[in-house]
């Protein structure tokens, strides 16, 4: 998603905790984060207690796509919270772990199993190592993930096993000594100043050593010439000096080792699969080195008698007590800290079930005489047991459902329908529950008198599978072309089932598939006309299928497959279905016969593929001319070129490029569909529900989009549709007869006038298809009866234009079959746009700071409290998203339990569980919620400032359904502005109504806008996150008026209360990246030091010093720039008169970059 777009996501988890089977663990050297990335491509953030080591889960990174198997830190800096993680699939993230954004995202053909974070002389900050399944090791940024240089191997080049990154004591560089599976040990020098240009650099020496497949190798930082070998069935201690074996430790029966580390020069930890650590004594006479004499007093009289052969002796062993299996090796890691200088060494294990566990080495450290103890670790957690604590539950979006003494059903799989605004959820059991989404998501977050109603919402039950719902698909979300009241099902009982979405009716149960389905895939329009009435089943006997909806029989059936299907391509024009397989075959099936043209293996499968993915750009971006037959469907002319060339095809070429010329010279599309015209994209949901699992056996939890754009599009397109041109003139949106003409003729840019367009575009449809019909009818000599119908319809058209758009539209109603939906479908509900208004405005709003405006936001607005702290998230670049978990606020139970008592809560009976958990929202909402993250600060902020101007515009709307009714019947419709005898009275009424709700509002945008920091700090918040100056000045010039309006106006806010010195500081902090106008070349990046992009806080009289960092890529430099540019000529224009001047030349540039952002932004502001 663009970084522009304002989109805030809520979670609500349900009460199950999703699956973690850790496969990488991280804790920081700090003590306070931990991190665990699991097999399913999650990373979840704990939040630890240095002191007591009790961790608390806070948050689940999203955005891997594969098992996640190296966590690292990023900075060389203590506080400074930014990870890089790396999946099996060879993508590669940085996080920053405050907010959890995603700061890069990189996919490597290179696929690491082991990343050592190294700070490298010469350099400023750290360096990723890396190694794994390719033969040379890579040296990345971590913070552009660029590879920087790469070391390459002389001597037996194989993929490096392990490596180990050290810097000798008495020499000034770094060397890098590494171990290849077929056990070639090899050292590198690097003096620091190496880079991509540079020669290949091979190893300085290498040896041959008898130790294959090893699966790490340390150097002692005690003694640098012992080096810890370790393999699956035994680990060695070698010599540095010749790599001579000096002793060897055999891994316990049954057990395999996974990695080791020393604790001092003759003591090493090495863990097994088994998730035991085994604490061994080393042969102190074996050793060599000054720091063995120094370090082991009792050096030469070592030998006794029970240490016979000199061989390692096992002195404690770290394990769980229950010695539970595990169903894969666990994740473990040593970690050295020191806290308020002790030093303290942990081992770390997060295993198959999702355990964490933490044990202390110095407590077993200790030899003990004729025995060896076994230590328990001294901290235990998991998601399941945070879920556990939590009394009540955290809220799932159907528990409405949900009986105590009932065996709970679980929701297994879910879609959306915004037009009718109805969510339609698959359960375990089989049945398909159908209900409003806004309200069922009213009834689970907010107050209101929705709480008393007894079977509220009211829903549907569809009932026809047996066994779990696996996947819903509604095909005229994705295409026009199909029945809007068709409902697709799979279900674990091999059938696909249509539904009726209306009246719940079972239209037809398709039973050609002999596995559970997995998968419903809706065609390409552009397929044959049959093909285009299908929709594409995938099951899990590794067949396909395409059911026709509207010949309810199976069309096509494709299951020759003998591996899973993994991918589904398409040819339209060739009429091809491509499938491609787990084990890279792809199978061609012609679409209309269901005949297998031809099977592929190896490269020309991958090459198909690619060439199905070019079509769809083609389809895409226009490049391609529709209108000439033989042309359609072929990939692009310069890609067969290529092709050819590549493989030294000449008939290949030739053929490439007579269709490249023959695609010049074919005439122009008709309607502009080249690249470069208005492109067709249907306006943004305002809401968008999606189910969420971190695995394929858990339940549902779901996320709630709430777009912030597309909900004030909606909105405004909804209240100028019902009003006249006469209106809409005299609000100023249109201003002449030919502005009036263009706007409802052409799709003008403006979303209101191309929704006026649309409108009455609908309206004059609807009058033709009745004449027709009326005409038709005629000849059977049954005029006058259908003239009844032709006055319905008019009164019908009347309602459309005083409702608002967005609901499913009836067809036409002179036949009496359709007379027979259920009510709840109808077009008479309210509009729910504004529902999805209130629920969003009663989340964010920052309730228990100001209890006048709290009253007034009840009663006049028609916002509603909150129930439950919310867990929001933040979505970042590349659709990577963090999302909260429900159980970090479980570390404020104290500080909530400290706040006084409500007395009208101590009074309502309600349990003790329930009284707690509504003190921790009105701690939440006045106070937490604003010390989570700046970049949810920030979006919160700009998103309610957005809406409540939104509203106000929109003739002061609020929430409150009798004053909306009102305001409804008085706005300026297509009734003109003549009003009724005896309605004076009630004018003045709405009159003072509306001036109350104005004020409301505005009293709403002043408190988030200005007020809100000192609110917060007065309410007792220690740590008050700001909004981000950089965030904000990034929408200065936003394209949507009323978010470009907020960030100005929070922007400006936040800039006045930084005072003069942190206007001085962040002037002196953004100055070095304004553009050299004078001349041509761009400022220079090495030059340019910076600050972390994401991280940062504006908080300038706390922090005297901040970090600085180079800008990690050409991008992010330009877009520092254009920032820079817009933050320096705001402060220069608002605050000019407090800025000293600081020499000619800092002064020069200023008022350069303040003359361009003044010109612009009076240039905007017309």
């Amino acid at each position: 998603m663009p970084g522009t777009n304002l989109i805030v996501p809520v979670v609500l988890w349900g009460k199950h905790a999703p699956t973690h089977c850790v496969s990488s663990v991280y804790l920081s050297r700090d003590q306070k984060t931990l991190v665990t990335g699991c097999y399913d491509g999650q990373i979840c953030i704990w939040q630890v207690n240095p002191d007591t080591l009790k961790m608390t889960p806070r948050c689940l990174l999203v955005g891997h796509t594969a098992p996640v198997t190296c966590l690292s830190r990023a900075s060389i800096i203590q506080d400074n919270n930014f990870i890089v993680s790396s999946s099996e699939a060879g993508e590669m993230c940085t996080w920053d772990l405050v907010d959890g954004k995603c700061r890069e995202s990189v996919k490597l053909s290179q696929i690491h199993t082991n990343i050592q974070a190294y700070h490298m002389c010469n350099s400023e900050d750290l360096r990723l190592f890396c190694n794994g399944y390719y033969a040379e090791i890579l040296i990345m940024d971590p913070f552009s993930l660029e590879i920087l240089f790469c070391l390459s191997s002389k001597m037996n080049p194989d993929w490096i096993s392990a490596l180990h990154v050290l810097r000798p004591s008495s020499r000034k560089d770094d060397v890098v000594l590494a171990i290849s599976i077929t056990g070639t040990v090899k050292v590198w020098s690097l003096l620091g100043h190496e880079n991509k240009q540079s020669e290949p650099i091979y190893e300085n020496e290498s040896k041959q050593i008898r130790c294959l497949n090893a699966l790490s190798l340390n150097c002692c930082a005690h003694n640098q010439r012992t080096v810890l070998v370790v393999c699956a069935k035994y680990c060695q201690i070698y010599d540095a000096g010749d790599f001579s074996v000096l002793c060897s430790m055999q891994a316990p029966s049954g057990e395999r080792w996974m990695s080791g580390d020393f604790l001092a020069p003759d003591r090493v930890l090495v863990w097994s699969t088994e998730g035991k650590g085994y604490l061994y004594k080393l042969p102190a006479n074996k050793l060599r080195g000054r720091a063995i004499s120094s370090s082991v007093p009792d050096h030469k009289g070592f030998h006794g008698p029970t240490v016979d052969h000199d061989s390692p002796v096992l002195f404690s062993i770290l394990a769980h007590p229950d010695n539970k299996l595990l169903s894969c090796p666990p994740a473990m890691r040593f970690i050295l800290t020191s806290v308020g200088g002790k030093q303290r060494r942990l081992l770390l294990r997060g295993d198959s079930a999702g355990v964490v566990s933490l044990w202390n080495v110095d407590d077993a450290a200790v030899p003990v005489p004729t025995s060896v103890p076994s230590h328990a670790p001294i901290v235990m957690t998991s998601l399941d047991m945070a879920w556990a604590e939590m009394n009540p539950s955290p809220v799932g979006i159907l528990d409405q459902f949900g009986h105590p003494e009932d065996p709970e059903i679980k929701l297994t799989a879910s879609i959306y329908i915004l037009a009718a605004n109805r969510l339609v959820v698959g359960r375990s059991d089989g049945s398909i529950v159908i209900v409003n989404a806004t309200h069922t998501v009213q009834l689970q977050l907010l107050h209101g008198a929705h709480q008393q109603l007894d079977d509220w919402p009211p829903h549907q039950l569809l009932l026809g599978h047996n066994g779990r719902v696996n996947c819903l698909l509604y095909p005229h979300h994705v295409h026009q072309r199909y029945d809007k009241s068709h409902l697709v099902s799979g279900g674990i009982d091999f059938a696909v089932c249509l539904w009726d979405l209306f009246s719940g009716a079972l239209l037809h149960r398709f039973c050609v598939h002999a596995g559970e389905i997995t998968q419903l895939i809706v065609p390409p329009h552009n397929c044959s006309t049959r093909i285009q009435k299908c929709i594409c089943s995938v099951a899990s006997d590794h067949s396909v299928t395409l059911l026709s909806l509207s010949e309810r029989k199976c069309v096509t059936l494709a299951s020759r497959h003998l591996f899973p299907v993994v991918t589904i391509k398409w040819r339209p024009a060739d009429d091809f279905m491509v499938v491609g397989c787990s084990d890279g075959t792809v199978h061609v099936w012609q679409m209309e016969t269901g005949h297998l043209d031809r099977v592929l293996h190896g490269m020309i499968a991958e090459e198909v593929l690619a060439a199905c993915d070019e079509t769809l750009a083609d389809d895409l971006g226009g490049s391609m001319s529709a209108g000439s037959g033989d042309l359609q469907g072929l990939a692009n002319p310069a890609v067969h070129f290529f092709r050819g060339l590549r493989h030294r095809n000449l008939t290949a070429m030739r053929a490439a490029t007579a269709r490249g010329l023959a695609a010049l010279q074919a005439p122009e599309r008709g309607g502009g569909a080249g690249p470069l015209a208005e492109p067709a994209r249907p306006r943004r949901a305002p809401l968008t529900v999606q189910g969420f699992r971190s695995n394929p056996a858990d339940p549902e939890s779901h996320i709630l989009f709430f777009d912030i754009e597309g909900l004030i599009v909606e909105l405004l397109s909804e209240e100028y549709s019902a009003m006249s041109p006469a209106s809409l003139e005299a609000a100023g949106l249109i201003t002449s007869e030919y502005m009036k003409v263009a706007a409802l003729t052409q799709s003008a840019s403006p979303d209101a006038t191309k929704r006026i367009s649309d409108f009455f575009g609908r309206v004059k449809d609807k009058a033709g298809d009745m004449e027709r019909i009326l005409k038709e009818k005629d000849k059977h000599g049954i005029l006058a009866k259908m003239k009844e119908g032709a006055e319905t319809m008019q009164t019908k058209l009347q309602a459309k234009a005083e409702q608002l758009k967005g609901h499913i539209e009836q067809k036409d109603d002179t036949t009496p079959t359709k007379r027979q939906r259920p009510r709840d479908m109808s077009l008479a509900e309210p509009p729910h746009t504004m529902e999805i208004a209130q629920i969003l405005m009663s989340l964010l709003h920052a309730w228990g700071l100001d209890a006048d405006l709290d009253r007034v936001c009840e009663s006049k607005l028609g916002l509603l409290r909150p129930m439950v702290p919310v867990c929001f998230g933040v979505v970042s670049r590349h659709g990577h998203m963090a999302v909260q978990l429900p159980t970090w606020l479980g570390g404020w139970a104290e500080a909530c339990a400290s706040i006084p008592d409500d007395p009208m809560l101590l009074n309502s009976n309600l349990p003790q569980e329930l009284v707690r958990q509504e003190k921790l929202t009105r701690l939440f909402t006045s106070k937490l919620h604003w010390e989570l993250s700046t970049t949810l600060t920030t979006n919160h902020l700009l998103s309610i400032v957005a809406l409540a101007n939104t509203l106000m515009s929109m003739s002061n709307a609020s929430f409150v359904p009798e004053q909306e009714v009102a305001r409804r019947l008085h706005r300026p419709t297509t009734r003109g502005s003549s009003s009724w005898a005896g309605d004076e009275e009630r004018e003045e009424q709405l009159a003072a109504q509306q001036a109350h709700i104005k004020q409301g509002w505005s009293l709403l945008a002043t408190l988030h806008c200005v007020l809100l920091p000192d609110k917060v700090v007065a309410a007792g918040a220690k740590n008050f996150k700001r909004p981000q100056v950089e965030m904000l000045a990034r929408r200065w010039q936003h394209h949507c008026l009323e978010v470009r309006d907020a960030s100005q106006a929070l922007l400006l806010a936040e800039l006045g209360r930084l005072g003069p010195k942190g206007r001085k500081a962040l002037v002196d902090n953004w100055a070095q990246y304004l553009p050299l106008y004078t001349h041509t070349e761009s400022i220079n990046p090495q030059a340019a030091p910076k600050e972390p992009v994401e991280k940062q806080e504006e908080e300038f009289e706390e922090e005297e010093e901040e970090i600085i960092r180079k800008p990690s890529s050409l991008a992010e430099l330009k877009r520092k720039q254009t920032t820079a540019v817009v933050l320096l000529g705001v402060i220069g224009a608002e605050f000019g008169q407090d800025i000293a001047s600081e020499g000619a030349a800092g002064n020069k540039r200023r008022k350069e970059g303040d003359s361009r952002k003044s010109s612009i932004v009076e240039g905007k502001s017309v």
